[in-house]
């Protein structure tokens, strides 16, 4: 999957916290804000989901969508909706759009979210490793903070995915060019802590702090 900016537009702090959660397994950057701040923050955002509280009338929200997707907003919706709504309920027509009914589980928000946003490259939340607000998405080789793709080269990505996914241990740089670079590399051992210099400049201070250096030993990744 690659990472998507969505909006969660109700006025019900549990609503908003329950649907952030849902989505909180998925390569998803969510915002939040009330129904009042929705025509706004469509158009101040750069927005790939709007999910959105259509409560018992889903019309306003709805037109809200259409009004923005005339003006250029290319956007998917997901509406959330009670029971006794879905008799007058009307989807967007110019957006691509589903719902679900208030009440079912988390599980189902997320599956819709991936239907909607991501046709045919769902992966399982076992394919995304977290930490702070580092994503690493094993299914597509590709890692983001904040939202924001680093510009890893394959070998880079590879020692750094290895390292992620085998937090709290040391590996000698010998193993690593085993492991990263395959049995049949005959370059120096050095190229693995050139590798590493340049892992930690693109991760930053913080998060390069997590890539340990162990001395006359190797290198582990402290989860």
């Amino acid at each position: 999957m690659h990472m998507k900016r969505a909006l969660i537009v109700s006025d019900d702090a549990h609503t908003q916290a329950w649907i952030a959660k849902s989505v909180a397994g998925l390569d998803v950057l969510a915002e939040r804000c009330r129904h009042s701040e929705m025509s706004a923050c469509l158009r101040e955002q750069e927005l790939d989901l709007v999910i959105a509280d259509g409560g018992h009338d889903a019309a306003g929200v709805v037109r809200e969508i259409e009004e923005a997707a005339g003006e250029g907003l290319d956007v998917h919706l997901l509406l959330v909706v009670e029971s006794d709504g879905l008799a007058g309920l009307r989807m967007p027509v110019r957006v691509e759009s589903d719902f679900f009914v208030r009440g079912g589980s988390s599980d189902e928000v997320a599956a819709r979210v991936r239907s909607l946003v991501w046709p045919g490259e769902e992966v399982t939340s076992d394919e995304l490793v977290r930490v702070d607000d580092l994503t690493v998405n094993l299914a597509t080789y590709q890692a983001h903070i904040g939202g924001v793709p680093i510009d890893f080269t394959y070998l880079e990505y590879a020692l750094f995915a290895y390292l992620v996914t085998h937090p709290d241990r040391v590996y000698s740089r010998e193993v690593l060019l085993s492991r990263v670079w395959g049995p049949d590399y005959f370059g120096g051992s050095r190229t693995v802590d050139v590798h590493v210099r340049r892992v930690r400049a693109k991760l930053g201070p913080e998060l390069s702090q997590r890539l340990e250096t162990v001395r006359n030993v190797g290198y582990l990744w402290r989860g």
